[in-house]
This record gives C-alpha cells, sequence and structure tokens, in this order.
C-alpha cells in the first residue's frame, strides 16, 4: 500500500449499489484487519450503514462540491471506488479528478458515455504523471465484455498486421434494475437535449479514444459495431439476434482498450444478444411470479436507493460468449457470472476490482498510469481474482473452442 492510511474507500455507500458493495468488503477474508472507510453525502445514512458492518469501516462525510473535503478523503485511501451515479449530475468529474491528480487508483460504474468521453479529454494525461490507474467500467458494464475481448484476442491472434473480428453475444442477463439506473437514462437524454451528448458521439465507435482513427471508423459507424439498420437477425448459433441495450457502452470500453494497446488497426468489435437471452428473463419473472409469490415482488418503478429484491439480487446471473476470428483461427469465450448483472454481481466485480486495484500486484499490466480499462490496468490479474471470488463461485472464464 502506498503512504495512505487506507486500502480503500467506497464513495456512495449508502445507495443501493454502494451499500451491495460495502456488505461484501466488509467480510471479504482480505480485508480483514485492513483499514478502509465508506463515504458520503449524509451523516445519518452513513452511521446506519456503518453500525450494520463487523469491521468498523472508518466513516466520511463528504459534498463533492467541497474540494478541499474531496482532497482530503482522497489523500488518505490507497483506492476509491465511486457509486454515487449519475456521475454527470453529481459531479463525479471532482471525485475522479482528485484521484487522478493525487496518484489514487479510482474506479466507477458510469455508463454515461459522453461523461466518459468527458473524462478522458480532462484527466488522461493527469492520471499518466501522477501514476493513477482510473478505470472504467467496474461493473458488468463493461468487465465481462473487455477481460472476454482480451482473452479472446490473445488466442487468435497470429501475424501481427492480420485482421481480427470478434464478436460479443449476451445469452443470459436475468435481472432488473434500480431507481438508480432510471436517474442515468434520464440525465443521458438531457445531455441529448443540450448538445452535450450529440448523435456523432452516439455512433463514434472510439469515442473514448479522442483524435483516433481505427479500422471501425466510417460514415455508418455505430457504438454497438453492429450495422446501423440492424435490429434483429436469424443466426445459426443462437436462433435470433438482435440488439443488446448495454453493448453501446462495453463496445466503447473494449475499444479503448484496443486503442491503448494500438491494436484498434486492425480490431474490430461487436456486441448483441440473443433471442434466449430475454426467454431465460421471462421464465425466471414467471416462475416467481415476478417475486410475489416469493413475498418479494420485483418494483418495476424503484426511486432512488431502491433496486432488485434480495431474491433476484441472488438468482439472477450473466453469460456472455464471444468468438472471435483471424486469418487462420478461431476461439469460443464464455464467461458468466451469479447474482443480478447490475447489482449482485456487478457490486462483486466492482469491489474485486478494488481490492485487485489496492492489494495485488498489477505492475506487470499492458498499461501503468491513465485513463485506463480492466482490461489495460489489470488484465489478467483481475481475470485470477475474479475467478476466486467466493471459492472460485461467482464467475467462469472458459475457452470453448480454439
Amino acid at each position: 500500500m502506498s503512504k495512505a492510511s487506507l486500502y480503500l474507500t467506497v464513495y456512495g455507500a449508502t445507495g443501493f449499489t454502494g451499500t451491495l458493495v460495502a456488505h461484501y468488503l466488509d467480510t471479504h477474508p482480505d480485508l480483514q484487519d485492513k483499514p478502509w472507510a465508506i463515504a458520503g453525502r449524509t451523516q445519518a445514512k452513513l452511521d446506519k450503514l456503518a453500525v450494520a458492518l463487523m469491521s468498523e469501516p472508518k466513516v466520511f462525510c463528504v459534498d463533492l462540491e467541497n474540494s478541499d473535503a474531496v482532497n482530503e478523503m482522497v489523500k488518505k485511501s490507497s483506492v476509491i471506488l465511486n457509486c454515487a451515479g449519475p456521475y454527470a449530475a453529481n459531479n463525479g468529474a471532482a471525485l475522479l479528478g482528485a484521484c487522478a491528480r493525487e496518484g489514487v487508483h479510482y474506479s466507477d460504474l458510469a455508463g454515461e458515455g459522453f461523461w466518459q468521453a468527458e473524462m478522458v479529454e480532462a484527466f488522461h494525461e493527469s492520471a499518466r504523471e501522477s501514476g493513477a490507474k482510473i478505470i472504467l467500467g467496474g461493473g458488468v458494464d463493461s468487465i465481462p465484455s473487455d477481460l472476454g475481448a482480451y482473452i479472446a484476442r490473445k488466442a487468435v491472434q497470429d501475424q501481427v498486421d492480420s485482421q481480427i473480428n470478434i464478436r460479443g453475444v449476451y445469452t443470459k442477463y436475468t435481472g432488473s434494475f434500480s431507481g438508480g439506473t432510471l436517474n442515468s437514462g434520464k440525465v443521458s437524454v438531457r445531455a441529448r437535449k443540450t448538445g452535450r451528448f450529440t448523435d456523432d458521439m452516439a455512433n463514434n465507435p472510439y469515442v473514448l479514444t479522442p483524435g483516433i482513427t481505427g479500422i471501425e471508423t466510417s460514415d455508418s459507424s455505430t457504438a454497438d459495431g453492429m450495422p446501423r439498420e440492424f435490429k434483429r437477425a436469424l443466426d445459426w448459433r443462437y436462433g435470433m439476434i438482435h440488439k443488446f441495450f448495454m453493448a453501446p457502452i462495453n463496445a466503447r470500453v473494449v475499444r479503448r482498450s484496443y486503442a491503448l494497446r494500438a491494436e484498434h488497426v486492425n480490431t474490430t468489435y461487436n456486441e448483441c444478444a440473443s433471442i434466449g437471452m430475454w426467454v431465460q428473463v421471462f421464465l425466471m419473472y414467471a416462475i416467481s411470479g415476478f417475486g410475489y409469490f416469493l413475498g418479494q415482488p420485483i418494483n418495476f418503478k424503484p426511486k432512488s436507493g431502491e433496486g432488485p429484491p434480495p431474491w433476484l439480487l441472488r438468482s439472477g446471473g450473466f453469460k456472455i460468449e464471444l468468438i472471435a476470428k483471424s486469418n487462420s483461427k478461431r476461439t469460443k469465450i464464455k464467461i458468466s457470472g451469479k447474482g443480478d448483472p447490475g447489482y449482485g454481481a456487478t457490486s462483486k466485480m466492482l469491489a474485486e476490482l478494488g481490492l485487485s486495484l489496492a492489494l495485488d500486484d498489477h505492475s506487470t499490466s499492458s498499461h501503468k498510469a491513465g485513463i485506463l480499462t480492466p482490461s489495460t490496468g489489470l488484465g489478467d490479474v483481475l481475470i485470477n481474482r475474479l475467478s476466486k471470488a467466493r471459492k472460485g463461485r461467482f464467475m467462469h472464464f472458459k475457452t470453448v473452442v480454439s
């Protein structure tokens, strides 16, 4: 650990996802007897959460509009995990920027592509100079896609200039949504209306890599990598594939990884979902009576701080298959995880990412500092940690065809 007194601080710890992250860390064997902290804007909520945590974390009540308080909190920790979205509306830039300047590692759960692009422009160089690893996409968007594409590309790389095409297909995504997710959607809509998030940005496959022209750059480019006219299509592997609502977020992060590793000149990525994904969602909802049979109904109009019921947090899950092809090789990678993808699984992924930044030796990653991604900032170290999480029962990485 650096000279900081705390291994890790979770900001936004009293929100729906932040609370899940805090409870996961509270009993994590790697964090036992190590100082860490929870933080947020409301003292009463933080005190209530602290009482429920056995490891007695430190508590910081910090408003992100107070730059002095933000800097003081950041300097006390080796790693900051920010769960206080929507990030564009809640001044997430203040916390990310402070970490970038102070050399403190950071990650969050932002799905706001326009905000991520702003952070790259504003703080990449500061983070590089300070030694901070700022990891974009610290949850289900976009760890499975980014690490899967990383594994798949390595498996099929042959000649240096050989073109490599990778497709990610989500075949399972059983879960629900929270008030925070709805708020993030509203922020993106407002950004469109004000011109902060333009159509050009929405369709630019390399929006997170300013100034880059890659193999997917064209007048008909899309964020998810699928053709602009694509809505659904028959597929011999999956019966039918269709657009996936998380694909634009995930694909942008994957392409930032490619650009950082100078692989964008010969590597394409697109992402979609199978019809079977929605069949599984329907079956889970129907069998449970939408949660009424279990006494925990799914809330389809959640407010801030509300999300999926406990049974769905446990019983949900995700699976993504990534198929990579080069001139002479082909591989399929399967990645799966347990728990509602956006919350039950995401909270564990973000927590493990934070622990990796704080405790693991990630000096061999492809990049030492900057606005990075899971594969460029941690790579194989994070894959290994996630594979071992919950005694190997949480996430699985499997090469099916090589």
